[in-house]
């Protein structure tokens, strides 16, 4: 193997590297949004149980009112009793009386209904409020773990540059032009091992006479399929 495959295969493992570390460098944007959505999740799911209480509340209070306009209703229908004398009269103010109370039972059952359901939505509430603390301190430690690890990728990255830009400087100039240019296109391997006679890139079958320039390694020799350079190892 020439010094200039040797040289370019060790660029090439810094440059692999560098974009293993850029790509994780830019999901972790994604990755806080996903932890952020989970807090926001519990939140929502607490704001939606605290309004159910609310509209609960509303809804009794207004129940009240409505029963207690009946009631003074009924008071009304006692005082024109007091008032009338036809039995056929006093009747009929007993049946709107009879009418009304069913009514007021009604709005009783219907109260007691919200009342039953605000009892198990705060229990639910209390709950709810538990696991969002405990949502809200796991979502702390982990952005601060994201936050640490961007850290140690910027650092990683700086060094890796600094790494591969002083390789670089050590290899013949038209053999790295030509290797970043692959590197530019394929964005894996610019600089691939010849594999029972196949490029190791596209796996493309290579002709005898480029295997056996391979071989010699006299010059830089590409693949005919992917332009991908090519270098023999037994």
């Amino acid at each position: 193997m020439s010094t200039t495959i040797e040289r370019l295969l060790i660029v090439q493992d810094r440059d692999r590297k560098l974009a293993q570390l850029l790509r994780e460098k830019a999901d972790i944007p994604a990755r806080i949004q996903h932890i952020e959505a989970r807090l926001s999740a519990h939140q929502e799911s607490l704001h939606g149980a605290q309004e159910e209480v609310k509209k609960n509340t509303a809804g009794m209070k207004l129940i009240e009112g409505e029963i207690e306009a009946r009631k003074q209703k009924i008071a009304k229908f006692r005082e024109q009793q007091f008032q009338i004398k036809s039995n056929v009269e006093y009747k009929a103010l007993e049946h709107e009386i009879a009418v009304v109370e069913k009514d007021i039972r009604r709005l009783e059952d219907d109260e007691l209904a919200l009342m039953e359901g605000s009892d198990k939505i705060k229990s639910m509430i209390g709950d709810r409020e538990g696991d969002l603390k405990q949502e809200q301190k796991r979502v702390t430690e982990d952005q601060q773990v994201l936050k640490k690890r961007l850290e140690q990728i910027e650092a990683e990255i700086h060094d890796l540059q600094v790494d591969r830009d002083a390789l670089a400087k050590d290899c013949e100039s038209s053999g790295l032009k030509l290797y970043d240019r692959i590197m530019q296109k394929t964005a894996d391997y610019a600089v691939v091992r010849v594999e029972n006679g196949a490029c190791g890139g596209c796996h493309m079958k290579l002709t005898p006479q480029l295997v056996h320039d391979t071989r010699k390694g006299l010059t830089l020799t590409q693949c005919n399929y992917c332009s991908r350079i090519l270098y023999w190892q037994p």
